[in-house]
């Protein structure tokens, strides 16, 4: 027989023997055997796994591709995101003399666990558990995932175990007695037990904050954290306790995930004040609002493990978007965005150390494990904390304004106080100079005129003298009246005093003025028709004063809840609308500020074309309004 053809026999015969003997050889790998001491082993690295693509195949049918198992090499077997149904296989003899053993599955988010357990006569006997079936169904009713092992002392049983999950697949395996599991257990649900109270107590807070300043931004906090705590009650298996079996979706879609990345997005744009300070950024945030979109749309039609992939997708614009705003706002000088900041880096590094974990780069530790609560508990309390310094700065920011309106109230009244006692000593002036001498005048011409009674020709003279002189008087006293208070606005009507105020400027200043008014007798009440009078009879006095016009237009328009007043020039015009320091350095526009609050009106003062200016008034109908 040629040499080549023996080797080729020997080669042929060695694959054969090897594909037979596969099995064997499976079954042949040691056995996990549990003993008195140690009462806790983690068998991650010691059982095999086989993955079922497509999550499909029976238990019979996993059965008969035992030669297709691999040994696991991780001591927390992890697949990522993943549909698939991971199937692991292990033999356990117990040695010991403890025979309830129990296996934990350390992802309480699973959403099926079967475990198929090898009886005495050598048939397998199945417990379902997993966050997508119901809590009350449970073998063991805890958070955790614990099934038990059924070990006779010195017995040795098969197990099989199916595990999928709707986010990511990673399974930490290990067999205890119960004991032994409350021991390694109670220190961690101590930890998340203060970790819920703590937020709990400052969502509580900062509730009643809202409640009592109804800013948003406190509203999106408070819902932002309960968002977080609640996914993460959901990743422990908190939450699937008290939820109906109608709610299950809540904690197999993470729906609450979902959730926090929008209200973050929303408590960002409130404590920052995002649309104010990046308005270009701001308009960003429909991106990641329709990628949310997204992610309800596939978790609607049942592609739950592409729905969390893509939510982890839109974490990362939405961290950069929060971030960058955080950084870019406290540059522009608002304090608080520090804080944020800070807050955003503590839960990035969370999330960092957590995902490391759970992709076994970092061991699974108690520090490791709680990383996501630490870094989302510090991020709470910071923000909190920025929320408060933002409550800070407001009501110094308050205080000032107030502490600068009060001081220009003070101002205000000196110079009205000013303003009247000079209206006094003009008046004083006027009743002096002229009323009060052409009453001596009078008086003179009576005295006069009783020594002339024998002579009729100066009896008449005299009295035509007096008959003009006390007309001349009465004409005074009405022109001293008029300016207190214009007459014609309780005989006339508000429009028809406006047009006579327009004549008597015209008249008295050369100036073209004229009126085009709609019919507004009647709008205001009788002490805010005074109000409307002096804001036009002021406007027309700063044309007269400052503008060198020769022609000014009033114009009155009344629309249905409105009355708009413009009155404009053609004289040199202003440079600006009119601002604090402008107001303080002219009375006359500050009374007719002041008239506007009475009125709750507004105004604008704008350069005409080609050269002028133009005042515009608009003034509510139903302003109420208390002249003081």
């Amino acid at each position: 027989m040629p040499r080549f053809t023996r080797v080729g026999l020997v080669l042929g015969l060695s694959w054969v023997l090897y594909l037979v003997s596969l099995p064997a050889c499976v079954a042949a790998d040691p056995i996990i055997t549990l003993q008195n001491k140690p009462n806790t082993y983690d068998i991650g690295s010691a059982v095999y796994l086989f993955e079922d693509a497509s999550g499909s195949l029976t238990f019979d049918q996993i059965r008969q591709q035992n030669q297709k198992f691999k040994k696991s090499q991780q001591e927390a077997p992890v697949y990522g995101p993943s549909s698939s149904a991971v199937w692991c296989w292990f033999r356990v003899r117990n040695a010991s003399q403890e025979t309830k053993w129990y296996l934990e599955i350390g992802s309480s988010f699973l959403h099926e666990v079967d475990l198929y357990h090898q009886k005495a006569n050598g048939e397998f006997e199945l417990i379902q558990t997993g966050a997508g079936r119901s809590f009350q169904d449970r073998t063991i009713k805890t958070n955790r995932l614990i099934l038990p092992l059924h070990l006779p002392t010195n017995a040795e049983r098969t197990f099989y175990v199916r595990f999928r999950s709707r986010s990511i697949l990673r399974f930490p395996l290990r067999i205890a007695t119960m004991p032994a599991l409350y021991e390694a257990n109670h220190r961690v649900d101590l930890v998340n037990g203060i970790y819920f109270g703590l937020l709990f107590a400052l969502m509580m807070y900062n509730l009643f904050v809202y409640f009592s300043l109804r800013d948003k931004a406190y509203l999106f906090y408070v819902l932002f954290i309960f968002s977080v705590a609640a996914d993460l009650a959901c990743i422990r298996g908190y939450f699937l306790e008290f939820l109906p079996e109608p709610l299950l979706w809540l904690v197999n879609t993470r729906f609450f995930l979902g959730l926090a990345i929008l209200l973050s997005l929303l408590f960002t744009n409130a404590i920052l004040q995002v649309k104010h300070y990046l308005p270009q950024l701001y308009r960003l945030r429909w991106i990641i609002v329709a990628s949310l979109v997204i992610v309800l749309l596939l978790n609607l039609t049942g592609f739950y493990v592409w729905s969390f992939t893509w939510v982890l997708l839109t974490f990362i614009p939405t961290y950069l978007y929060v971030y960058s705003a955080g950084i870019l706002i406290y540059r522009k000088g608002f304090k608080p965005a520090l804080y944020y900041t800070l807050g955003l880096a503590a839960l990035g590094i969370g999330i960092v150390i957590y995902i490391a974990k759970d992709n076994n780069l970092l061991p699974e530790t108690t520090f490791t494990e709680s990383s996501l609560q630490l870094g989302s508990f510090i991020e709470a309390v910071v923000l909190s904390y920025a929320l408060t310094s933002k409550f800070n700065i407001y009501r110094q920011e308050k205080e000032e304004v107030q502490a600068k309106a009060m001081q220009q109230a003070i101002i205000f009244s000196q110079e009205l106080i000013q303003s009247q006692e000079h209206e006094r000593k003009r008046i004083a002036a006027e009743l002096h100079d002229s009323v009060g001498q052409s009453l001596i005048l009078i008086k003179n011409r009576l005295l006069l005129l009783q020594k002339q009674v024998h002579h009729p020709e100066k009896v008449k003279s005299y009295s035509e003298d007096l008959t003009e002189t006390v007309a001349h008087t009465i004409s005074e006293i009405r022109g001293i009246s008029y300016g207190l208070r214009p007459f014609q606005l309780d005989m006339l009507g508000l429009t028809q005093s406006i047009k006579g105020l327009a004549e008597e400027v015209a008249e008295a200043s050369g100036i073209d003025v004229r009126v085009n008014a709609d019919l507004i007798d009647g709008v205001f009440m009788k002490e805010q028709e005074i109000n409307v009078y002096r804001i036009v009879q002021e406007c027309l006095n700063n044309i007269v004063k400052h503008s060198g016009a020769s022609q000014a237009q009033i114009t009155l328009t009344r629309a249905e809840q409105l009355v708009n007043i413009i009155i404009q020039d053609n004289g040199i015009g202003m440079k600006s609308t009119p601002t604090n320091s402008t107001l303080k350095h002219g009375f006359g526009l500050r009374g007719i500020q002041e008239r506007l609050n009475i009125l709750a009106g507004n105004w604008t003062i704008s350069s005409a074309t080609p050269h002028g200016t133009i005042f515009q008034i608009n003034l509510p109908v139903k302003a109420a309004s208390v002249l003081v």
